[in-house]
């Protein structure tokens, strides 16, 4: 894990959102767990100089869970409702939270073909979704200053290899080809032999591999042998 030491500032997030990011570093929230979604594409591009015009309101954070029933550590649900936020529960139960126009919600990693709909984070009082193929961005992510704050986000090579999988499981058009968008933009600053790492680190397969390839060969970027 790296300490970026560029500094991210107020102004590259809005104020709600800034707000939200310090009190969850505050709380020691990004020690393990991170930012996802579209919005890291905005500290890509504040620190590795990349273009990308962000259109979305859904602001994700993935959850490591080491132990699910460790005890509280801090009521994530009561502090996000004092910013400002309005809690309510989604399809399948999910724990949401909306204000300003944001939508805020909170994911983990599913293993295996298990089907569950949410999780009891006790350690945050909070529930998170489960999905497949978060560990590779719970596992592999860097640090960087906000201000007097630090922010937990992925490596820009497991974003890219996130997406490209996730890509060809999108059951839309226009989500498929909001995740190929970001792999295009991002393709430039992957980092071959950090690449490398984040792939040998998991169990892929055929299925999967394959995901992979569709999606890069339609962004024309020239994957290595090993995959």
């Amino acid at each position: 894990m790296e300490l970026i030491t560029n500094l991210l500032c107020k102004n590259d997030f809005p104020l709600q959102i800034y707000n939200l990011i310090r009190t969850l570093s505050s709380l020691g929230f990004f020690d393990q767990s991170l930012l996802i979604g579209s919005w890291v594409m905005l500290v890509y591009q504040k620190l590795y100089g990349t273009v990308y015009e962000l259109r979305t309101f859904d602001v994700d954070f993935a959850i490591h869970i080491a132990h699910p029933g460790k005890k509280l550590r801090a009521d994530l649900e009561r502090l996000i409702i004092d910013l400002g936020f309005t809690g309510f529960i989604g399809p399948k139960g999910i724990q949401k939270f909306t204000g300003g126009a944001y939508e805020i919600e909170f994911i983990t990693h599913r293993s295996g073909g298990r089907d569950i709909d949410l999780i009891l984070v006790q350690e945050w009082n909070i529930t998170a979704l489960p999905m497949p193929f978060i560990g590779i961005l719970i596992n592999h992510s860097e640090m960087a200053w906000i201000d007097d704050f630090t922010i937990r986000f992925p490596v820009p090579e497991a974003y890219f290899l996130h997406k490209l999988i996730v890509a060809q499981k999108r059951m839309t058009d226009s989500k498929r080809l909001k995740d190929l968008e970001q792999c295009s933009v991002i393709a430039d600053i992957v980092d071959r032999s950090r690449f490398r790492e984040v792939v040998d680190g998991q169990r892929l397969s055929k299925k999967t591999k394959n995901c992979i390839r569709v999606s890069a060969e339609s962004i024309g970027f020239t994957l290595p042998d090993y995959i």
